[in-house]
Parts: C-alpha cells; structure tokens; sequence
C-alpha cells in the first residue's frame, strides 16, 4: 500500500559536493552489458507490476538489463545517501516526493537537466504533477513517477440503505450525511471514519488540511519570502469544532479517536463490510478493499476538484550521481514515466498526457477526477518548519478536544502559538 511517512530535515551525516566516479551498476569485463539496479522500497506483494515492465525493458535492451532491489524503512533514504557518498549504490532509486530536496542539496542526486536535453522526454516536462517537489536551485533532480491523494471510498449499498443519493460535495454535506447515516442505519453503520487518534503520525492530519485548504487557510504561508502563520485562530477553531462535531453528532464512532493510521483494518474492513458508510483512503488501499467488495466505489473528496484543496503525493525517479551509467538510467526513467510501462505498474502516472489517457479502473473515478486538482506539501516543505513538527502539533492538539481535555479555541490559541514560536 502508499506510505506517507514524512521524511524532512537535514541528513544524518555531512555529504560531500562531489560524488566518487562508481555506483551501483556493473560492466562486464569483456564489455559484455550494463547491468543498471533500480531500488524501490514498496513491499514485494505490491511490486509485480513494476517486475513485468522491468522484464519487458530488459528484453528489449540486450545491451542494458536492469535488476530491482527493495529497501523498505524510515532509514531507507538516508542508507542511500550513505552509499551514494562513497561511491556506491543503486543507480536509480524510488524517492517520495518529501524526500528530494534533501537528496538533492548535499548532491546525492544528479540533476538530469542535461541527460533530458541530450535525450527529450516523450512529452513536456511542464505536464507533470508535482514538479515543484523535484525541482531545486534551478535544476531538476528527479522526475515525478507516480501519484496518489486520498479520494473518498464509500460504500454504496450503506448510502442506498440510509437513504442518502450519493457521496458529499461540501465537507458540510459531509457532516450532515455522515450523521443521517448513522442514525438512519440503527448505529449499526458510522457515516465517516477517520484515523483521530493524537499521536504524531495520525492520519487525521490529512482530513485536517483538506478541511483548511478547502476553507482558505493553511497552517504555514508565505508572504514576498516571509513565512507567517496560514490559519487565523477563528479558521482553526472552526475546524476543531468542525472534526470534534463528527464524534459528537455521531457520524463518526468515538473509537477512532484511538486509530492511528488511515489503513487501518477497523477503516478498511469496516468500509467494505458497511460498518463504515465513507472514509478516505489511498488507491491501492482501495484495490485491496475491492478485492473484498466489488461494489465499493470512490469520489472526489468534499471540494476535491478545487485547485488546492487535497494533497498530492506520490514517489520519483532519481539517478545516483555515483552512477557510471548516468546516460542509460536516464534511459530507464524515461521508460518507466511511459505509457507503456503503465500498462503493468498498478499505480497513478505523473505525466499529465499518460494519466489523461489511461484507462481508469473500476470504481476509482474519485481518484481520475481529483489528481490533477491536487497539491503536493511543496507548500509546507519550502518553509523553515519540518511538516513532521507540523503535523506533530495539529495531531495533539486536536486530539486534546475530542477527548475534552481542551476546548476548541483554547486548541486554536495554542496551535498558533506553537506555531509563531517555530516560525521564529
């Protein structure tokens, strides 16, 4: 399934500007062909597709044969700034979004500027998602792969019970849906769940900035090159007491403000055995529900197909400025952004012109309709505050009102605080 751990700040170890002259690749002695290793860090249940694209390249390359390796894990991008730095590692590597910058700052990752002059993309560079988080200094350092957001997931046959027509458009229609739906279905059935729990990962951050984009604000914003609070204390209580409302009127059960994680199997069972109406969940998280219940459909979150309003994240493709083979793991990159290679990669492309022409897949509408509407956290990451500390604060104090040991503008006072006091 995605991850979205959050992986900001600076390395671990100090990095040196220029990089030893070999990587990870290999050249037989008698000239025989170079063997490029790509690494991802997706589980192997989740990788068959990307094998089969693989398999296809190396049949068609005789000259250039790839090898997959997968490291999964928090460290996993810092083990990768360790090998580049001593001349090793894999050739192309599996980056998130959040990660490029601070692969790209100390020199990890070789810009592939030139090698894209040399050898053009298939289409513009400009139609690609989330271009601002691989771009840095005036240069490109990775090329956007894949993308993801979180759409709503429903199932139908609850809404069809509670006599509701279809999903929400607005987050207030949300709210209201959700608590018809709970009620309407004898408690059997909750309207919306979603991860509350207040711990520094909860996945409610998500729903929270969905709700404040959707309603203007942001937690950080900057202004000609300052960074000043996004959210009054007015916008934030709203939302409090907006995500507070869900477990008070009912729509959403009291139990997930223990839930941790947006894939939780209390969410994702409950939304494919109806004891959850609607939650928000990630494409591949969807494709494992379906498997379960094929009437289980997706759409736009509320205001999702507003410019902004949901988040944008995915994974890119960068090219180890060890690498002795810079030119053919170019090469490689290019052949996994194609059309071609999606035909067997379960995931969402970057390139605008694939994603407009790919076929989209049962029940995943929501997800077609609302990428090329969403954002990446380029709008939290450029900011002197790590997004980890953002949503660190956001969590706690959110979780500090459901379980009432705050109310929600004293929660408001004290996330702006917080946050006036990181900023400075």
């Amino acid at each position: 399934m995605m991850r979205y751990r959050i992986w900001v700040g600076g390395l671990a170890l100090a990095m040196a500007a220029t990089m030893g002259a070999c990587g990870g690749s290999g050249e037989g002695a008698d000239g025989g062909p170079v063997t490029l290793t790509l690494r991802q860090f997706d589980p192997p249940g989740e990788t068959a597709g990307l094998q089969q694209a693989l398999d296809s390249w190396n049949q068609t390359h005789p000259d250039t044969q790839v090898k997959m390796e997968t490291l999964s894990g928090a460290d996993s991008m810092q083990q990768f700034a360790r090998e580049a730095n001593s001349g090793s590692g894999p050739d192309v590597v599996q980056i998130g979004f959040v990660n490029v910058k601070d692969l790209a700052k100390p020199k990890i990752l070789a810009p592939v500027d030139d090698l894209m002059a040399e050898s053009p993309l298939d289409t513009d560079l400009q139609s690609y998602l989330a271009l601002d988080m691989n771009q840095f200094d005036g240069k490109t350092w990775a090329l956007p792969w894949t993308v993801d957001t979180f759409a709503m997931a429903y199932n139908p046959e609850v809404l069809k019970e509670a006599g509701v027509d279809g999903p929400p458009a607005s987050w207030e229609d949300l709210a209201s849906q959700a608590a018809s739906i709970t009620e309407k279905v004898d408690q059997t059935s909750s309207g919306f769940c979603f991860a509350g729990s207040s711990s520094a990962a909860a996945g409610q951050w998500f729903a929270i900035n969905y709700y404040l984009w959707s309603h203007g604000a942001g937690l950080v914003a900057q202004d000609n090159g300052t960074w000043r609070v996004g959210a009054s204390v007015e916008q934030l209580t709203g939302a409090l007491d907006y995500f507070n409302g869900l477990f008070t009127s009912g729509a959403t059960a009291k139990s997930m403000a223990a839930i941790e994680s947006i894939n939780d199997p209390q969410i994702v069972d409950g939304v494919t055995k109806g004891s959850c109406a609607m939650t928000m969940m990630a494409p591949q998280t969807f494709r494992q529900a379906r498997k379960n219940n094929d009437q289980l459909k997706t759409a736009v979150m509320p205001d999702g197909t507003t410019d902004g309003s949901t988040h944008l994240g995915g994974r890119s493709l960068g090219i180890n400025a060890s690498s002795k083979h810079q030119a053919q793991a170019w090469e490689l990159v290019k052949f996994l952004s194609s059309a071609d290679a999606f035909k067997t990669i379960p995931q969402y492309p970057a390139s605008g012109s694939v994603l407009t022409a790919m076929d989209v897949k049962a029940g995943e509408d929501g997800f077609a309709q609302q990428l090329p509407h969403s954002r990446s956290f380029g709008r939290y990451i450029g900011g002197p505050v790590p997004v980890a500390t953002l949503q660190k604060i956001v969590d706690s104090e959110f979780g500090a009102v459901y379980s009432g040991q705050k109310n929600s503008g004293d929660a408001a006072r004290s996330i702006v605080q917080q946050l006036e006091a990181e900023l400075a």
